[in-house]
């Protein structure tokens, strides 16, 4: 509900107790607060409705998913400090695609601005990789600064798909310099990919292959290990699939 619509105010914002005569905010001020912060997450429409409440559990999704989704649970309830401060350790979901990565990355993002009124930012890899190319061109709109100002500055950020894309050396240098200015700002971030941390992977020379050495830089990788905790989903049936088949019975 908006303030012009709302019956408790009249569209003015504030509620004046005439016994006492002071006012105190209206709750469709409060409602439309946390809808303009979730509006500047800049969640794309297909993930605006995930949430940890709606994510499928039922069915055979196996242990990996009831796991994920209590880490995400513990995340969100060990967030905030007892000082106050941000905790400034991240996740990454790691798995093939199709699994409920990148739903549950958004979700803690969504619980997050909601439970603690954090500012934060979605972003896909590839597009990102693509928005820092574009840069380079002297016609561009904006420049380098202005596309990573808002990345390096938001409380939480989700970065989706890392790794999805071979940057060149120099975008290379440019997300380390994005994802280490985080690190060291202590500013946490929620990162997916299909892609393993390390060869280590699962004893499984398929599942080696597939690692994020040569896709993003080594260093970047060493800092993942340091400011993000591992979370594996890649042991559970297709996630969408298995949603899908549920909405269609």
């Amino acid at each position: 509900m908006n303030e012009e619509g709302c019956e408790l105010c009249g569209g003015r914002g504030w509620i004046v107790d005439l016994a006492t005569n002071q006012a105190r905010r209206c709750t469709c001020h409060s409602t439309r607060v946390r809808g303009r912060r979730l509006d500047d997450l800049g969640i794309p429409p297909k993930y605006q409705g995930c949430r940890l409440t709606n994510f499928r559990l039922a069915g055979d999704v196996g242990d990996q998913l009831l796991t994920a989704r209590r880490d995400c649970d513990q995340y969100i309830e060990e967030f905030m400090e007892l000082d106050g401060s941000l905790n400034e350790t991240g996740l990454v979901f790691i798995g093939p695609s199709g699994r409920g990565k990148t739903h549950l990355a958004v979700a803690v993002l969504i619980e997050l601005a909601e439970q603690y009124g954090v500012g934060g930012r979605f972003v896909d890899f590839t597009s990102l990789v693509a928005d820092i190319q574009a840069t380079f061109q002297p016609d561009a709109p904006r420049n380098q600064a202005d596309l990573l100002r808002p990345l390096q500055e938001a409380e939480v950020v989700v970065v989706d798909e890392l790794g999805a894309r071979r940057p060149s050396a120099f975008v290379s240098d440019t997300l380390y310099l994005l994802i280490n200015g985080r690190y060291m700002a202590r500013r946490p971030t929620l990162f997916t990919s299909n892609y393993y941390l390390t060869s280590e992977a699962d004893g499984d020379p398929a599942d080696a292959a597939r690692t994020l050495a040569g896709r993003v830089p080594a260093s970047l990788i060493s800092r993942l290990h340091q400011m993000a905790k591992p979370i594996l989903i890649d042991a559970v049936g297709d996630y969408r699939h298995e949603l899908q088949a549920h909405q269609h019975r």
